[in-house]
């Protein structure tokens, strides 16, 4: 009887053991098909980066907004032209911001790709949405909360270049 009460620990771990496995193998595959849905929507997203009209308007909104615009009356008061390349670059960049928000991508796979754009499009427009939040308050959610929250945790990240990002992504495999 107690070869028999041997014989049935050693199934039942064997049969743990089994389920441990399983169970690791399963957790794997649905973090590698998770990655594998949303890998063809951000490339997507990131060739917006070869569109000569969205470069333009990134270059404008950084370097040429604030010192053309006054921001004391925010977004709403500019002219449509120049409101048009404000909300092509800041809401490109608020799409990355909410899809990290819901999870869809995490902070620190898609950040260290476009982390010094972020800050420096939010750091461009911040007077101008700042200005339009207090001119609108209480008319609903505040314009581009995802993006700030965004560019504030993108400043908080350690600023690593695209390549070293890469390297130490494929050396912790």
């Amino acid at each position: 009887m107690f070869d028999g009460q041997i014989l049935g620990v050693a199934a039942l771990v064997v049969s743990l053991l089994a389920l441990i496995i399983s169970a690791a193998f399963g957790a794997r595959q649905i973090l590698l098909m998770r990655n594998a849905n949303y890998v063809p929507v951000l490339i997507d997203l990131l060739g917006q980066f070869r569109s000569l009209e969205f470069n333009d308007n990134y270059h404008f909104v950084c370097t040429r907004l604030a010192v053309e615009h006054e921001p004391a009356s925010g977004i709403s008061s500019l002219p449509d032209e120049v409101r048009a390349k404000i909300f092509d670059v800041a809401y490109y960049f608020q799409l990355f911001a909410t899809l990290a928000a819901l999870r869809v991508v995490r902070d620190d796979h898609i950040i260290p790709v476009i982390r010094d754009r972020v800050v420096q499009v939010w750091d461009a427009i911040e007077p101008f949405v700042l200005a339009e939040r207090e001119s609108t308050r209480g008319k609903g959610p505040s314009r581009f909360r995802n993006l700030e929250d965004f560019a504030k945790t993108a400043r908080r990240m350690q600023r690593r270049p695209t390549h070293r990002f890469m390297l130490s992504r494929n050396s912790a495999r």
